[in-house]
């Protein structure tokens, strides 16, 4: 079977490459659309936490920071870190990952386990230090930090690892 050729008028190419630029239009659209935003995320202060390090333990690409204490404080939640925490350090191309596990005393004597993951780059500007809190505890009054997503970020308090931790709402 043969091709036979087909001959469409101008104004048939015309009006079909005006269908198609509509469609691409539309199509483009709906791509952008789908790559805003359509909630903003919201966030409440939930404590700042500063800890208290000792010397590093160098293991080749991990070293190990041991924590001998520390206090937090916020709204609602305060108190002190009990020795016997680490941070496992590891370098990883072009940054530091971080794997922090601490035991948290509330004033009223209830206990929280603390981890967070987190990560250091060294950029132009500065440092990008942020960590990803988890909490964890039997305490019926301190259950409600069990069922929250938590972020952090370093800040320079002097002689601590210092961070402020909010609550995303």
């Amino acid at each position: 079977m043969k091709d036979k050729d087909i001959t469409i008028s101008r104004r048939q190419f015309t009006r079909a490459g005006a269908i198609a630029v509509a469609a691409a239009t539309v199509t483009a659209s709906r791509t952008a659309s789908a790559q805003q935003a359509q909630s903003e995320l919201e966030s409440e202060y939930l404590m700042e936490l500063l800890l208290d390090g000792d010397p590093q333990i160098n293991t080749g690409h991990t070293r190990i920071a041991p924590l001998s204490g520390g206090t937090f404080s916020g709204p609602g939640l305060k108190g002190t870190v009990l020795p016997g925490g680490a941070d496992w350090i590891t370098q990883v191309s072009g940054h530091s990952s971080l794997d922090v596990r601490i035991t948290l005393l509330t004033d009223d004597g209830e206990h929280i386990y603390m981890t967070y993951k987190g990560m250091v780059v060294r950029n132009d500007s500065g440092l990008y230090w942020r960590v990803t809190p988890v909490f964890n505890t039997a305490s019926e009054k301190y259950d409600w930090i069990n069922h929250i997503v938590a972020v952090g970020k370093n800040k320079t308090v002097e002689g601590k690892i210092a961070y402020d931790i909010w609550r995303i709402l």
